[in-house]
């Protein structure tokens, strides 16, 4: 299907693909670092970030899954909810771009938490800094994952129901007990 309309697809590295070299070596070491760094915060997931030109007449929604599928940025044996891939698409002809996560994280990264880490990216890109479009991008989807996992506990039961219904009681400890301060 969509092999037969955009052609071969390409083989893609992670972190980094910079099919069009856009990036200058210090430029793309200083992205591949944040990248990183988010990585050893979540060793659970990895990032890859694509910068190519994307073909005019090729809707990004469907390039872009593509390119996630079969443009090698997972491990053959990251299928289904083992691939927790967070892929960033810039289309480096436009001011076009887009994110896509694996079947992993779906649950969790929501598109309102996608749509902020591009909203993060998308003035350095308009720019044509796209190393500092990337850095946004990683420093924001961070932002968010730290968010999730504070929250995910509450909304998975996993802590007392008092734990986290009274701690924004004031004057109160996280269980609901009134705090003695001397």
């Amino acid at each position: 299907m969509a092999d037969r309309t955009f052609g071969i697809p390409p083989a893609l590295q992670r972190p980094i693909a910079d099919t069009d070299d856009v990036l200058g070596t210090f430029a793309q070491r200083r992205a591949v670092h944040t990248i990183m760094e988010v990585e050893r915060r979540f060793p659970q997931l990895s990032i890859a970030v694509v910068l190519m030109e994307v073909p005019q007449q090729a809707p990004l929604l469907p390039y872009a899954f593509w390119i996630f599928n079969r443009g090698s940025l997972s491990s053959a044996v990251a299928k289904g909810g083992e691939n927790r891939l967070v892929m960033l698409l810039i289309d480096t002809s436009s001011d076009r771009a887009i994110t896509m996560v694996g079947y992993g994280l779906e649950p969790f990264l929501q598109e309102m938490h996608l749509q902020s880490c591009l909203q993060a990216a998308e003035q350095p890109m308009r720019r044509g800094r796209f190393a500092q479009a990337i850095e946004s991008f990683a420093r924001e989807l961070d932002r968010q994952l730290v968010e999730l996992c504070r929250l995910v506990p509450k909304q998975f039961g996993l802590v007392p129901e008092a734990q986290w219904l009274n701690a924004c009681a004031a004057g109160e400890d996280a269980l609901g007990m009134a705090e003695n301060r001397y």
